[in-house]
């Protein structure tokens, strides 16, 4: 997902699609209402969001989900969703219980 690298930037994508960079920008802007920087953000915390309860993040750090998903800093999260991505986490994560190993069970042949 090129939207989850830091350095993406609509001249990548522009080269990516093959569409020309001021036909992107202007479909972007028209069509999605906002401009490429923030549709990115959004993209990036419709990730965060859908990840934070994934049993795989159990064990990552809040710095180490944003840079999963991204960002470079919080200011985007915050405006966009109203919260830091910490009081984020806080307020819709499942805490997972460690995995349990199963023991085999065993037979008695006799």
């Amino acid at each position: 997902m090129l939207f989850l690298k830091t350095d993406f930037t609509l001249s990548a994508l522009a080269k990516e699609t093959g569409i020309q960079l001021h036909s992107l920008s202007y479909l972007i802007n028209s069509e999605i209402n906002c401009h490429f920087k923030d549709y990115l953000n959004l993209k990036r915390i419709e990730y965060f969001k859908e990840k934070v309860n994934n049993y795989e993040w159990n064990d990552l750090t809040i710095e180490r989900m944003a840079m999963a998903s991204g960002f470079r800093c919080y200011r985007a999260f915050l405006k966009h969703v109203g919260m830091s991505p910490l009081e984020y986490l806080k307020s819709h994560r499942i805490e997972f219980e460690p995995r349990k190993v199963s023991k085999a069970s065993s037979y008695n042949y006799g």
